[in-house]
């Protein structure tokens, strides 16, 4: 029995298809490339002082054209992204439902991570890995994968500013890298925090359900 699975499921909108997002696209902006397309090659093409009844009827030749290209480019496009799009999906819908190898790589991410802190100076820093290194992560948990990520981003952006900042500027950097990972070792006690809180819930649950279920014992074998 886990707390967290008393609250009531939030029901997700179904995600936009890709195809229709290509379509949609096409058509939103069919207008102002037809007009400018047209326009452009209306002047480019006409003779030089060709009267407005002689443009117009330039622009209307080249607006069939316009709009055959136009709906086969558009056409082509959707049908490829429709032929696309499942293959996509069904790589994401298997990272999705292999959560073993979602916290196999966050599990990489942290120790990568941290060992790219460790060649970062400065003794709050080093303190700092260390704890983190000793945390408590809870792999299987999204919120501690998004940590993860959030954790390898920002080690890594630090070092390679740390590698080619000048020595006026370092001091700044180590900084930056001291406080961010600061926040993430307070996110992680957060989050480390809120799962004991529910686990004592839990706890507390079960108890009181047997209790009810057999009534309170000495547990004297009497």
């Amino acid at each position: 029995m886990n707390s967290v699975s008393a609250h009531p499921a939030l029901v997700a909108k179904a995600p936009i298809r890709a195809w229709r997002i290509v379509c949609g696209a096409f058509l939103h902006f069919a207008v102002p490339v037809y007009v400018v397309t047209v326009a452009v090659a209306t002047l480019f093409t006409a003779p030089a002082g060709a009267p407005f009844g002689d443009l117009a009827q330039l622009a209307l030749g080249y607006s069939g054209w316009f709009l055959a290209g136009y709906a086969a480019l558009a056409l082509a496009a959707t049908v490829v992204t429709a032929a696309l799009e499942p293959l996509v999906g069904l790589r994401r819908h298997r990272d999705a439902i292999d959560p073993r190898r979602a916290a196999n790589v966050s599990r990489m991410r942290v120790t990568h991570a941290l060992a790219e802190a460790r060649s970062l100076p400065g003794a709050d820093l080093r303190r700092l890995v260390d704890v983190l290194a000793q945390s408590r992560w809870d792999h299987d948990d999204e919120r501690y994968q998004a940590l993860s990520r959030d954790l390898a981003q920002v080690v890594h952006a630090m070092v390679v500013a740390n590698d080619t900042a000048s020595n006026e500027s370092r001091t700044d950097i180590l900084a930056l890298a001291t406080r961010s990972l600061q926040r993430i070792d307070d996110t992680v006690n957060g989050l480390a925090a809120e799962r004991s809180r529910l686990n004592h819930g839990d706890a507390r649950a079960v108890a009181r359900y047997v209790e009810n279920r057999y009534g309170p014992s000495d547990f004297s074998g009497s």
